[in-house]
């Protein structure tokens, strides 16, 4: 088989993650991969996190869209088909590509713009679509005004429309979405938990810290809801608990202005880097007002490594699920989630409760699963 699928080379990002579990997993299988990266830099090197893949298997493609910025192009717009119509050399170039390489199916990660264009070139190649959903668009774009919320939501609600079966992460994902963006249930869906990489479910020696260490992994925007972590620091601070606070972000620090310099800024790490990160933390904090899953939480606990996520998160399913309801709690009241990070940082995970974890977001299983939809929809004529 023949799997199209796009991807992303941040470090920090449940999409890249989730995607490298997948292709590691199906790559030893009778496979074949088509990459294919929308860029909006002037200049890249090629990414090296795809490098140990042979081209022969797994063939990569950059599509550069620096000259498109999406917001300029969604301000200037007044409907989706105007956007379209912006994008069109672009939607052009990928066809081209699918025409030339002639995948089976195609798995778009996402509900942003990228999926969306190759959604459009794909619909018109007759490839047929699985939309594994990471991040809900409408939710990450409420903050917009009304006519670009409008569009956004248009090219989310395409997207559904055109893909012949769906993957959601979670529930409140699949719930949000049937609720908030189409107003109806969804058939052809299927609810399975990103996989976690190996890497940080293989047995290792934990040793917990004696220091108190807190810290927040991902990109800096309203959804993730990071200025309640800084805000939490701050109140800890206030309290006289000595602590120390990393944010390992790939955002500009010079566009947060409300994090506090008594927070250490890290630049996004390679995987074996955030596995040596986790293990020196005493907890990993994830106040997001909204996500679909939580790779970055998963990854930790996993480690042994003790997480406090928002009950608005898709993992929160899992956490509670294992018995570890107490790392799940609403971020709205910050006195309540000042003191559980005192009660939980630097604890220990049980290993049935490891044990569990592991077992649900084992990635060969969830590949296979994943697989297996790509099977039976790549069997499917449109």
């Amino acid at each position: 088989m023949k799997i199209a699928i796009n991807l992303s080379r941040e470090y920090v990002g449940g999409i890249t993650s989730s995607n490298l579990n997948l292709i590691n997993h199906l790559y030893t299988s009778d496979n074949k991969f088509i990459g294919l990266e929308l860029n909006a830099r002037v200049y890249m090197k090629g990414p090296a996190i795809f490098r140990n893949f042979a081209p022969e298997i797994f063939d990569y493609h950059i599509v550069n869209t620096h000259h498109l910025p999406i917001m300029n192009v969604v301000k200037k717009a007044k409907n989706i088909n105007e956007v379209k119509k912006a994008y069109s050399e672009i939607i052009k170039i990928v066809r081209n590509i699918l025409k030339a390489t002639k995948p089976d199916v195609i798995l778009l990660s996402g509900t942003y713009y990228v999926p969306w264009i190759i959604s459009i070139a794909a619909k018109q190649e007759k490839i047929p679509i699985v939309l594994w959903y990471s991040g809900v668009l409408s939710k990450e774009v409420e903050n917009q005004p009304a006519k670009m919320r409008n569009i956004f939501s248009a090219m989310e609600k395409s997207m559904i429309t055109r893909a012949i079966k769906i993957i959601f992460p979670s529930k409140i994902c699949k719930d949000v979405v049937e609720k908030e963006v189409v107003k109806r249930k969804i058939k052809n869906s299927f609810i399975i938990p990103n996989p976690i990489s190996s890497l940080f479910t293989e047995p290792c020696a934990v040793e917990y810290s004696v220091e108190r260490r807190i810290a927040a992994v991902g990109r800096y925007s309203k959804i993730k809801n990071f200025d309640v972590f800084f805000e939490l620091h701050k109140n800890l601070l206030r309290q006289k608990w000595e602590h120390s606070a990393c944010f390992v972000t790939n955002s500009n620090n010079a566009y947060i202005k409300k994090i506090p310099k008594t927070i250490e800024v890290l630049p996004p790490m390679t995987f074996k880097g955030l596995k040596k990160f986790y293990l020196s933390q005493g907890l990993i904090i994830c106040p997001s007002i909204f996500e679909t899953f939580g790779n970055v939480p998963m990854e930790a606990v996993c480690l042994g490594i003790p997480v406090l996520v928002s009950d608005k998160m898709g993992c929160a399913e899992i956490l509670k699920k294992v018995g570890l309801s107490n790392m799940v709690i609403s971020f709205d009241n910050i006195k309540e989630v000042t003191e559980r990070v005192k009660e939980l940082c630097g604890q220990s995970v049980l290993p049935k409760q490891m044990n569990a974890l592991k077992r649900i977001l084992d990635s060969r299983f969830i590949s296979e699963e994943i697989n297996a939809i790509l099977i039976s929809v790549a069997k499917q004529k449109i």
